[in-house]
């Protein structure tokens, strides 16, 4: 007996979505900021926020959960104090918390990275263990240092810098890392002799 393959509904668009909304943000911004007032970019990240809610379902963890409320209580401040400092510092607000959590999950029994490498009940190597909590607190340390260049950006820089900045620069620099840690992940698997299944 054949098992059918999964069928993909919108439900399964929705990561990629928010993915790509946050790549746009800071240009919808840089290209609406004079004609549109703050409070509707937080009407409209708020709407996305519960959109991303309504499509995931059941959340299965505290810190999905935790998560949203941030996002929530953020876009309700920029609806409430119409602030356009608030707007830009959205970036900073997603990059913090996401941070934050990486950082925190260091003190769980598996870290968040950990998490993401066991789902569907795949067994991992106890190599493996060390390198992904170092793992965990490498990503949570680089997001809380974006956060602080978004800041700078979002108070001290021009529009265009913060433009530049969050929308292409940060997602350039994640790349390279990401690259650069697969191909020491290769070689910590080699040297280790972790094979996995």
């Amino acid at each position: 007996m054949t098992i059918p393959p999964k069928t993909r509904g919108v439900k399964d668009l929705v990561p990629l979505l928010a993915i790509l909304a946050s790549v746009a943000y800071p240009f919808v911004v840089w290209l609406n900021i004079d004609t549109i007032n703050p409070r509707w970019f937080g009407v409209a990240l708020l709407c996305i926020a519960i959109i991303r809610v309504v499509f995931m379902g059941s959340m299965r963890r505290v810190s999905d959960w935790l998560l949203t409320a941030i996002v929530v209580l953020f876009c309700a401040a920029i609806i409430l104090l119409d602030s356009t400092i608030l707007l830009k510092c959205y970036p900073v607000m997603m990059s913090a918390s996401m941070g934050l959590l990486f950082l925190a999950s260091l003190n769980d029994k598996q870290s968040l990275i950990e998490r993401f490498a066991s789902v569907g009940g795949k067994q991992l190597p106890s190599e493996a263990s060390g390198y992904l909590r170092r793992l965990s607190l490498t990503w949570g340390t680089l997001l809380l240092l974006n956060a602080l260049v978004a800041a700078w950006t979002a108070w001290y820089g021009s529009l265009a810098m913060w433009t530049l900045y969050n929308g292409l620069l940060f997602y350039v620099f994640i790349a390279v890392f990401i690259i650069a840690e697969l191909v020491y992940r290769q070689y910590y698997k080699k040297k280790h002799n972790i094979v996995e299944d």
